[in-house]
């Protein structure tokens, strides 16, 4: 089977991850001022907006993605701005609640994420900062190794991406989203010491074939532990 055909139909199971990490982040919006991130179409940005939040910034670097957030932003009620997450174009102290997903193994400079994102949050903000667990999306690569994902720079392990945030944030708490068993890490492991491509292979048909029970609870995050592994992970991060 094609590789485009293995994404295509793990498609669902992205956009429920999607969503169950917007809404678990909108219970910490209420009240809050709110800069989501590389917001993409923005409907993460309604979804904590109608959370409670007393103000949302939607910023994204792409103009597809504004293009697409505006056809969905009939009552005009998004404040969309366009910056790159590495120099965002805002006051130090100007938000309370900082969003993140899916985007620091997008840059090159991962730690001016970092840096800016606590720059614009307050003394008692949070930054929500996501990113896939390389030890099920890119079994046997190192973090030096190139991800087979074009899009992406580097992929980190769970105790990499722990290390990364707190080198800027001195509480630092990890949440997992889409859990696997211990046992099913050792195979993609076993897998990936063969081949990269075989191992990547072998976990996307595990989600092809968990699809029937596909929805977006599966996908809830909840803290780390040793009962089993995260396809994702999520630091919870305050200065």
């Amino acid at each position: 089977m094609e590789r485009l055909a293995l994404d295509r139909w793990a498609s669902p199971w992205l956009r429920n991850q999607h969503v169950a990490r917007y809404r678990w982040s909108a219970g910490f919006a209420k009240n809050a001022r709110v800069l989501d991130a590389a917001c993409g179409t923005a409907y993460g940005s309604r979804l904590m907006s109608e959370s409670g939040a007393s103000s949302v910034t939607s910023a994204d670097l792409s103009m597809e993605a504004f293009a697409a957030a505006r056809r969905g932003d009939a009552d005009n009620a998004l404040h969309l701005v366009r910056a790159d997450v590495c120099a965002v174009p805002f006051e130090t102290n100007s938000f309370d609640l900082y969003t993140c997903f899916e985007t620091i193994e997008h840059v090159e400079a991962d730690h001016a994420l970092l840096e800016e994102a606590r720059r614009v949050l307050g003394q008692d903000g949070t930054l929500l900062c996501s990113t896939p667990n390389r030890h099920l999306l890119s079994p046997g690569n190192t973090i030096e190794d190139r991800p087979a994902n074009p899009y992406h720079v580097r992929e980190y392990s769970i105790d990499e991406f722990r290390e990364l945030l707190g080198s800027v944030f001195s509480s630092v708490a990890l949440f997992g989203q889409t859990w696997f068993s211990n046992a099913h890490r050792d195979r993609l492991a076993r897998a990936g010491a063969l081949g990269n491509s075989y191992a990547i292979r072998l976990h996307q048909l595990r989600n092809i074939f968990g699809l029937p029970w596909e929805g977006p609870s599966r996908h809830d995050p909840r803290p780390l532990d040793d009962d089993g592994v995260p396809e994702v992970v999520i630091g919870v991060c305050r200065p």
